[in-house]
């Protein structure tokens, strides 16, 4: 009768440990799903003001090439009074009224957007530096190790020549006798 009641009381213990992880799982498991509740809350937001920050300068580019468009230069060919076009020079520029006017205006209204890091904008030159390396013939890797081999160096110290395995440069020598 003793046994039992220690085997009972053992029972209910572990019951009761059981009990107590089961509970500090779920709660585990439920702040695992509220974190990736919010996660996934936060990505949405975050993808629909990338979307929406997208769209607005979609629309201000659109409305910068409509702009521009509309105070460029109109180039139409030059047609003399007889009808026939003169052919020392088939397009005269036509500019509308005020047109450089308007131009140093956007350009003036332009500079006074930039932030102040940005308002020398127009003293930055860009330059290209074209420069040309000598072409060297670049011998196959298979052929260097056979040139080092016949040259006496140990499998070794091609390896580490090359920072490539032992058993590497040994199959690339095997496939090449």
């Amino acid at each position: 009768m003793f046994i039992t009641t220690i085997l009972i009381l053992i029972s209910l213990l572990l019951h009761v440990v059981a009990f107590y992880f089961i509970v500090v799982l779920y709660m585990k498991y439920s702040t695992m799903k509220n974190l990736s509740d919010n996660q996934r809350k936060i990505l949405e937001e975050t993808e629909n003001s990338m979307t929406s920050f997208l769209i607005e300068m979609k629309d201000e580019n659109d409305r910068l090439i409509q702009q521009l468009t509309n105070k460029s230069p109109i180039s139409t060919p030059n047609v003399n009074l007889n009808g026939n076009q003169n052919s020392q020079n088939n397009k005269e520029v036509i500019k509308p009224k005020n047109f450089d006017t308007k131009l140093d205006n956007l350009a003036n209204d332009s500079e006074e957007m930039l932030p102040k890091h940005l308002s020398k904008i127009e003293d930055v030159k860009d330059t290209l530096e074209i420069s040309k390396t000598p072409k060297s013939e670049k011998i196959p890797f298979e052929i260097e190790v056979l040139n080092l081999f016949e040259n006496g160096l140990s499998i070794e110290q091609i390896a580490k020549k090359f920072n490539k395995g032992k058993t590497e440069i040994e199959l690339i020598l095997k496939f090449r006798q």
